[in-house]
């Protein structure tokens, strides 16, 4: 069957507000992803605080990416459509660098969850499998070759369907909640839990100071990757069977995500202690859980924390594939990347982004510095869609609202604008402060992003080249 790439409703609508919650509760399991790397540097409270807050700035914002989504049913690609319409009468470049910033983000997910579980696969079960390779500045072993074959299942996995990739979510959710749950109640039951890692933190909390202020902002910019990712739910939108369950999906991954992040959190700050979070950010977990259970159940633990860091591969391809989808739909990269397979996902979408994460675990040297690179254009995007609401508000005030945001929302969404805008400015150009980026990583990102310039000029060039008929189904 050919497929018509100026019509999105080849997209199914399937997918049920649980389906979609199932793909976002890999939010909450990114907290193991990075949560060591912030322990070591920030403490209990700190780390408490930013991440918790981080969570519920997210959970604020997809109100107002509700109210766009459901502005336009048929267009897919969430905060990228909505950066997209918002400043496409101002400066038609945002659209394709937003999205593609957004894109970028999504997609990197990839290469940092892969080499995460990498890590602690080596950890736990191949820890004296010490051999590594060389390649300029990084370090290439057991755990990089590990997550580049995990992004190859997943990729596998998601290429079937989007109902595929959700129910595979939700068994995989259930088993993320162990963890999750164990943590959250520790502090009632173990005496493994202490409070007196909060109490020392106090103690040494820093000045209040430019200073504090500016490594607050870097730890939002790293931290906003995970922290806001429930927006995945309005990238779906026009494969939801109802507004209703767009809106619930939207609603309730957010609320859900401060609730495990701050269960999480509190936990892990009375649990471990800082300078076993420096010493290995990606594998103190497992300290902390024989603390609390013993070393038998070791094993076991590290399965269900590994099933969280999966849940963000799958994640990851199902929201990334769609934004570049839907940049191709509405004319910003090439014609080529708007089609769909014979699942009816976009299947060459998939393949672009698994090609550049397998890259990127190879040239880059950690998760946050893979991190650094990816979050310039992803919060940059979150910033053009606060953005573009605001201008949607003026520009489209006769295009109907199945959701209207009341009066109060406006000055929210201005604040949110300055915060974003804030920490993209502050956070891209400071990481080499906490030890995570620099040069390398900062212009990784921007020539990423001004790759999306070329793609659009090219597509521009192609829109002017007569159509060469119906375009198949892609076998990828």
């Amino acid at each position: 069957m050919a497929n018509n790439e100026n019509n999105p409703s080849h997209l199914s609508k399937t997918l049920r507000w649980t389906d979609a919650f199932a793909l976002s509760m890999a939010v909450s399991g990114s907290i193991f992803a990075s949560f060591g790397f912030a322990l070591g540097a920030l403490g209990p409270i700190g780390a408490l605080v930013l991440w918790v807050g981080s969570a519920a700035i997210g959970a604020c914002q997809n109100w107002i990416f509700l109210e766009v989504t459901a502005m336009y049913p048929d267009k897919p690609g969430g905060i990228a459509m909505i950066a997209t319409e918002g400043w496409k009468r101002r400066c038609t470049l945002v659209g394709p660098i937003a999205s593609f910033g957004y894109w970028l983000g999504w997609s990197a997910v990839l290469a940092i969850v892969g080499v995460s579980a990498g890590s602690l696969i080596q950890a736990q079960w191949f820890a004296d499998q010490t051999w590594s390779y060389q390649l300029g500045s990084v370090s290439i072993g057991l755990a990089q070759f590990i997550g580049a074959g995990l992004i190859l299942v997943f990729w596998q996995f998601n290429r079937l369907g989007v109902q595929m990739a959700a129910s595979v979510s939700k068994y995989m959710g259930v088993l993320l909640l162990i963890p999750i749950l164990v943590l959250a109640f520790a502090p009632l039951y173990s005496d493994a839990w202490s409070f007196s890692h909060f109490q020392t933190a106090w103690d040494r909390l820093p000045a209040t100071d430019w200073t504090t202020g500016r490594t607050a902002l870097i730890w939002l910019f790293l931290i906003a990757w995970s922290a806001y990712g429930t927006e995945m739910c309005a990238a779906f939108g026009p494969e939801y069977r109802s507004k209703r369950d767009m809106r619930i999906a939207l609603i309730t991954s957010g609320l859900y995500t401060v609730a495990a992040f701050a269960a999480v959190a509190f936990s892990l700050g009375g649990l471990a202690d800082q300078q076993a979070a420096i010493d290995n950010p990606n594998g103190f977990f497992i300290g902390a859980f024989d603390a609390i259970l013993g070393s038998e159940y070791s094993s076991f633990f590290v399965g269900t924390l590994l099933v969280g860091l999966f849940m963000g591969l799958n994640a990851s391809l199902a929201d990334g594939s769609r934004a570049l989808y839907g940049m191709a739909l509405d004319g910003l990269t090439i014609r080529q990347l708007g089609v769909l397979n014979k699942h009816q996902v976009p299947g060459r979408c998939m393949t672009v982004a698994v090609i550049l994460n397998i890259g990127m675990i190879f040239l880059l040297s950690s998760p946050l510095a893979i991190l650094v690179t990816a979050n310039i254009g992803y919060v940059a995007s979150i910033f053009f869609a606060l953005s573009g609401f605001l201008w949607l508000r003026k520009d489209a005030a006769q295009v109907e609202r199945p959701v209207k945001l009341g009066g109060g929302w406006i000055p929210i969404a201005w604040a949110l604008s300055l915060l974003t805008a804030l920490i993209v400015l502050v956070g891209a150009a400071s990481t080499e402060l906490v030890g995570y980026g620099g040069t390398k990583e900062l212009l990784m990102g921007i020539g990423i992003l001004l790759l999306s310039v070329v793609l659009y000029g090219a597509r521009k060039l192609q829109d002017r080249q007569p159509p060469n008929g119906p375009t198949s189904h892609s076998s990828v």
